[in-house]
């Protein structure tokens, strides 16, 4: 299916070229000499940069403006930030961070425990923010140099959202105000330059020289441009205008030959597929039944979905663990193998052998799938009414349970804890569904310490897919083409650090 691409899209993204253009942004450099600039671009322009208000999206810029008090290094591992030091003690519900002295906010001010304080305590109440952090109970400097956090239960992906964009620390007299939507002020490895930046068009970041870890970052500056078309991303990377930039399918690779470019398979970015959201049956009764939920997995061939609609850029899948991760089960992939025979039995059995209707939103992420899903779940018997939504009214519609049932992608945190945890908060488990079988796991999983974290979580993992709480399709990965000025090592978690471009040796 082809994607229609409006005239805004088109200007924005014409617009982001021209001025990448003026500004003299082409990846050649001259022999012998590293490259000072990485120039990269992504789809949407960042509407909000304020602490506890990042609502998605690529967020290269919001982190690499923004330090954490610790960070995920380009394998996933937890890595020092703005703490140099941390543990759990009293089983795991108070976490103590330690801060490395000298440092500061790119206008001066001083980066103590106390601006550490303030801005988590503005991300427990903040939009995009306050579901992921509701298990600390209180954040207090015990002195200039210590900041403790107290949790009212244990929760073992606490510190993960802490090192992603829940936990970015700004200067605290900017939190809370107008500018720091669109002027952040932060003590991450660049500042955002606001002569060289034009809003919803290109961002220039450049670095922090006071950085801890300056050192590590070979970039001088950082040109990332808005360009939604995927085309236009292709074609400015053909013409040296950009430094990277990820392709829909293989057989585009062959329009970058090797003697400028290099090009590789991502890591695992996200999971796609069905939410099941409506386990209690509110909206669509039948999907209260466990029954019709595994009739559902069964009836989907993820095998086909994945092979002719995202050729090359996904992987199969039963499960909502990422197929990189310790709680991943290689032993549940055939649990879920095409059924329709199977799952007609089910739908009979749970009282639904004429099947029933329901409505799901069509959006530009689902728009893709919509009429293979539909169709092969007409085979069991249920009619899907697809109802089109833009994008930006998704989540109101879904936070406010109007679906239950719905395509959707979610990205991958880089850790089990993570990616066990998110799927049962916002709009992904709308009517809080939970049960004493899955407390009792996740009880267990959170009060485990980071080493034993996989196998815990893996219990997790297993029941989501023996009770068909989601109907996974695709752990989806990218192409991704590199000039040859550059190095590129595919992260765990994308846009987490520049550190994973360097220039070429």
């Amino acid at each position: 299916m082809k994607f229609r691409h409006g005239a805004a899209t088109i200007a924005i993204a014409a617009a982001a070229l021209l001025v990448l253009s003026g500004c003299g942004a082409s990846g050649a450099v001259p022999a012998g000499a590293a490259k000072t600039t990485l120039n990269l671009s992504v789809q949407a322009p960042t509407a909000d940069l304020s602490v506890g208000n990042f609502t998605g999206g690529d967020p290269s810029i919001f982190l690499a403006v923004f330090d954490r008090l610790v960070t995920q290094g380009v394998d996933g591992a937890l890595e020092p930030g703005i703490a140099e030091s941390w543990e759990y003690t009293a089983g795991n519900t108070v976490l103590t961070f330690h801060i490395r002295d000298g440092q500061t906010f790119s206008d001066g001010e001083a980066l103590n425990a106390d601006a550490v304080v303030q801005s988590i305590e503005v991300a427990r109440t903040g939009a995009a923010s306050a579901a992921q952090l509701s298990a600390i109970e209180s954040v207090a400097a015990s002195d200039e140099s210590t900041v403790v956090i107290t949790l009212s239960r244990p929760d073992g992906a606490l510190i993960y959202q802490l090192a992603g964009t829940n936990g970015v620390i700004a200067a605290p007299k900017t939190l809370g105000t107008e500018a720091s939507k669109l002027d952040p002020i932060g003590s991450g490895p660049y500042v955002l330059d606001q002569a060289g930046s034009t809003v919803g068009s290109v961002y220039l970041l450049k670095k922090n020289p006071d950085h801890w870890n300056a050192a590590a970052y070979k970039f001088e500056s950082v040109k990332v441009a808005v360009i939604a078309d995927p085309t236009a991303v292709q074609n400015a990377l053909k013409t040296g205008q950009l430094d990277f930039g990820t392709l829909s399918s293989p057989d585009l690779l062959s329009q970058f030959p090797e003697s400028d470019f290099h090009s590789g398979t991502s890591n695992p970015s996200a999971v796609g597929g069905l939410f099941i959201v409506d386990r209690k049956g509110l909206v669509v009764p039948a999907l209260a039944d466990i029954r019709v939920r595994q009739a559902i997995n069964l009836a989907i061939d993820r095998d086909t979905i994945v092979s002719k609609l995202t050729p090359g850029v996904g992987t199969p899948t039963s499960q909502m663990a990422s197929p990189i991760g310790e709680a991943y089960d290689e032993s549940l992939t055939e649990e879920y193998a095409y059924n329709v025979d199977k799952a007609k039995q089910l739908m009979a059995d749970a009282g639904y052998a004429d099947g029933f209707s329901l409505t799901m939103p069509s959006t530009v992420l689902s728009q893709t799938f919509d009429a293979t899903i539909a169709q092969q779940l007409s085979d069991i018997g249920i009619t899907v009414n697809y109802e089109t939504v833009p994008f930006q009214d998704l989540y109101a519609k879904l936070y406010a349970g109007a679906y239950g049932m719905f395509w959707l992608y979610n990205g991958y945190g880089g850790s089990d804890a993570k990616d066990m945890t998110q799927i049962l908060a916002g709009s992904f488990n709308p009517q809080g569904t939970t049960t004493p079988e899955l407390e009792a796991l996740l009880a267990t999983a959170n009060s485990a310490s980071l080493d034993d974290q996989g196998a815990a979580y893996g219990a997790v993992n297993k029941y989501y897919v023996d009770n068909a709480w989601f109907a996974p399709v695709t752990a989806a990965t990218g192409i991704w083409v590199a000039s040859n000025a550059i190095d590129y090592t595919s992260p765990v978690v994308y846009g987490e650090s520049i550190l994973a471009w360097q220039p070429a040796n």
